[in-house]
Order: structure tokens, then sequence, then C-alpha cells
């Protein structure tokens, strides 16, 4: 599972040929750009992308590209997309990230989410105890403690911080993101199970069915056209640059030294600084920030992309070969992610809404926390979730970081 293991798609990358070669970089290029934009205009155009998501829908769409042999598995273009475009993301998401803002705004959804992240702690702690004596059990722990308090982009984080295969890392993500749809799904239908109904409040659900239709998508709602200069968009590109910049120059001098192996975790992973720095320079210039406008849009596209990218490295012969390990420790994180919140939830009388939105930022982030309110009509958690949802980008690799150490 680490670096030095042989890659598991080098005999499957021999056997496959596909009608757009590696080396047509501008082909591909027209393709993961074609279907991040087709990710975006199902969902907000569709009932079907509705439901399951921009994300979900870049992944499979690219896995299925991948698989019929219309674009190659590897590509320099992936590699674009790892090493700059998803690290540019990172701040771009982040620029909304007021500490006090979100203690302030998202008030008790701050407790339900710590809850939840309890819930994948729980998980994570249950196998790693079952699964100790494994090759690598400290990286996979890590990665999806990072994955399942955060998001992808943490378990990304995690995987480069604890030295594991990138293609392993590959598969975890896409793993990870199949059974986040069934996560989303499984909260969804349960908003309709009369057990529920009847144990936890639903207010925001009453609401949504005494009201009338518009005819628009959640995903086009709230994604509406916004007020953007070609200044702001400039302005939030350079930030995020420059952040980017700096973040990278200090992980070199980290790494470049002779500072303890927990000190390079930290300092030395670009994704872990780049958090400190963007959160540290939102939090202290809020009113900036706030005038980027443009920021959140640029960020959630470069995601999307990069979701494209991962369906894109990913083909079925290799997702068979990631183990039983990790298919176990999601499942098993899943399950006590939502029991833990569900029971917590149950006995200070939080509102399945409540319950179901923090469950979805800790298990997938706060883009699919979001989509799932927006797409659930909850419009007055839409917010809140993406505030929980970034602060588990902020903690979510620190987690990670520590409970991979203590099963080292």
């Amino acid at each position: 599972m680490r670096k030095e293991s042989i890659p598991l798609r080098q005999d499957v990358e021999k056997r496959m040929v596909s009608l757009i070669q590696s080396e047509q970089v501008w082909l591909i290029w027209m393709v993961v750009i074609a279907l991040g934009a087709f990710a975006i205009l199902a969902e907000q155009k569709f009932k079907w992308g509705g439901k399951i998501g921009s994300a979900i829908i870049a992944i499979f769409s690219a896995l299925l590209l991948v698989n019929i042999r219309l674009i190659p598995a590897s590509s320099s273009v992936y590699g674009v997309i790892d090493s700059y475009i998803l690290p540019l993301s990172i701040p771009l998401l982040l620029f909304q990230c007021d500490l006090r803002k979100i203690i302030r705004e998202s008030g008790k959804l701050c407790i339900v989410f710590f809850v939840s992240a309890v819930g994948t702690l729980v998980g994570v702690a249950v196998c790693g105890l079952v699964f100790r004596d494994v090759d690598g059990v400290s990286g996979i722990a890590a990665m999806t403690t990072g994955a399942h308090i955060g998001g992808t982009v943490n378990l990304v984080a995690m995987g480069q911080t604890f030295q594991m295969d990138a293609n392993y890392v590959n598969a975890c993500a896409i793993a990870a993101n199949l059974f986040l749809a069934f996560y989303m799904l499984l909260l969804s239908s349960a908003a309709n199970l009369k057990i529920v109904r009847k144990m936890y409040r639903t207010p925001f659900i009453d609401e949504m069915e005494s009201s009338v239709d518009t005819g628009k998508s959640m995903a086009e709602s709230y994604w509406k056209p916004k007020n953007i200069s070609l200044l702001s968009l400039a302005m939030s590109l350079a930030t995020t640059f420059v952040i980017t910049g700096v973040s990278q120059t200090i992980c070199t001098a980290v790494n470049g030294t002779d500072a303890p192996f927990i000190v390079k975790q930290l300092f030395g992973s670009i994704y872990l600084v780049m958090t400190l720095i963007t959160v540290a320079l939102v939090t202290l210039f809020p009113k900036y920030f706030e005038k980027l406008q443009g920021a959140e849009e640029l960020g959630n596209f470069a995601i999307i992309l990069f979701f494209v990218g991962l369906g894109c490295k990913a083909n079925l012969a290799e997702l068979a070969q990631i183990g039983l390990i990790v298919v176990a420790f999601i499942i098993c994180i899943m399950v006590c992610n939502f029991f833990v919140t569900m029971i917590v939830g149950k006995i200070f009388k939080w509102s399945y809404e409540e319950i179901s939105v923090c469950c979805n930022a800790t298990f997938g982030g706060p883009t699919t926390a979001a989509a799932y309110a927006i797409n659930k009509g909850w419009h007055a958690l839409v917010v809140p979730s993406i505030l929980v949802g970034l602060l588990g980008y902020i903690i979510g690799n620190y987690f990670g970081v520590l409970i991979g150490n203590l099963l080292m």
C-alpha cells in the first residue's frame, strides 16, 4: 500500500488501448471539461441528477468512458488536476471559512456535527483495533478519518501524508464516493419512514410538504446567477495562487529539515498548511474575503474536475483489488456515524433534518452536504451545512494524523 509497492494498474494498462490516446492532451482536456459541465448540468436540470449529485455523476460518467476505452486511464492531464487544480481549489472553498462566523451562524448544527464526527471516530477505532496487525492500516485509518470528517480532499491529503500508493488512494476515493451515494440515498429515504417521523421532529420536511413547487430544481435555485465582476474573479484566483504558493514553499522548507516526523506530517503537507493559512486569513480579514464573489463557483467547478479525474484514473479491475479492509472501514464508519448521531439526537430532541445534514457533512464534506440540503429544499440549512462542512475540512486532516499515528 506504500509508495514503493508495485502500482495496481500496471498490468491492466498494458492491455488497455483507448480511442483517445494519453498523448492527445487537448482531446482529453476536452472530455474532462465536458464531463464536468455535464455533471453540473445534470444536477441542475434533471430530476435524477438532482437526487444523486454532480460529484457522483462526474465520477461515474468518467469511469464509464474509461472502461469502454474511449479515454485512457493514465494521462498527464490527470496529474495536472491532482498537482495544481485540486490544491488551488482548497483556498477557494475555504474563503467563507471565518471561524467566528461558523460559531455564530451554524449554532446548534456545530454540536450535531461534532457528534457525527465522534461517530466517525468510533467506527475508525473499531476497525483499527480489528485490523491493527494489517500492513498499512494506519494510512487507511487516517484516510477514512479525514474523508469522513471532512471529505475526499482530506482523504487525498492523508494518503500523501502517510505515503500511501497513489493508485490505492484513488481506488479508496472511488469506494468512499460509492458508499457516499448509498449513504445519501439512505439518509434521504429514512426521512419518509413513519418511525423516523414519529421519533424525530421534521420541521423543514413539514414546511416543504405544505409549500408550492416552483418548477426549478433545488440545485438550480441555489446556483442562481450572481453579480460577479472581472476584478473579483481575478482577485479570487490571485489570492488562491498566493496562498498555495506560500504553502508549498513552507512545506518544501519543512521537509528539507531534520524536524521530527510529526512536525513534517503537520507542516510538510500542502493541504494542512494551506488550510491553516486560509482559515487564519479569512478569520482575521473577513471583509476582504467577503468581496471575492465567484470564489465558491470556481472552487466547486475545480472540485468537480477532481471528481472527473478520479473516475478517469479508475477501472473496474482496480476497484476489485482494493480489498475488503477498506470496505469494512467505510461501512463501519457509516453505521457508527449514523447511529451515534441518531441516538444522541433522540436524547437531545434534534430534528431529523439537522441530524441527516450533519451526517452528510461529515461523511462527504461541505459540497455534498449543501447539495443534499439544496436537493431536499431545506434552504435554511444550506449555509450552516456548508459552514460545518468547512469545519470538517479544517479538523478532518488533524484527526486523521492523530488516528494514523496512534495505529502506527
